[in-house]
């Protein structure tokens, strides 16, 4: 595990259960999304808040889930670095920024 990430001033970002206007916009703008089979995709990004890389996978399958709404899916997401942030609690992960994005599915296969 590393050590803390530093804040602009060279001080770790402290654990804080936050989220702002700007943190999808941010966390978008490096984005790599990884469509891994149908309706399962891995989100690589870095953290609006912290600045430290992870990856998230979303699915939109879900035992016993309601029908498919549509191509485009509102997907919370969370800081889950591996990064060493002061005052988290032992069982989270994270610099605890959360935020929305918007996934949409890819129908249809192109030309071919």
């Amino acid at each position: 595990m590393t050590q803390g990430a530093p804040a602009p001033d060279g001080a770790p970002v402290a654990y804080l259960e936050t989220s702002g206007d700007d943190y999808a916009a941010r966390y978008t703008a490096g984005l790599r999304v990884e469509g891994v089979d149908v309706g399962l995709v891995v989100l690589h990004g870095r953290c609006p808040r912290c600045g430290c890389a992870f990856s998230c996978t979303h699915t939109d399958r879900v035992f016993r889930s309601p029908r498919r709404r549509g191509p485009r899916a509102y997907v919370p997401v969370l800081c889950e670095c591996g990064t060493r942030h002061p005052g988290r609690p032992a069982d989270e992960k994270g610099c605890g920024a959360y935020w929305n994005v918007v996934v949409e599915r890819v129908t249809g296969r192109g030309p071919g």
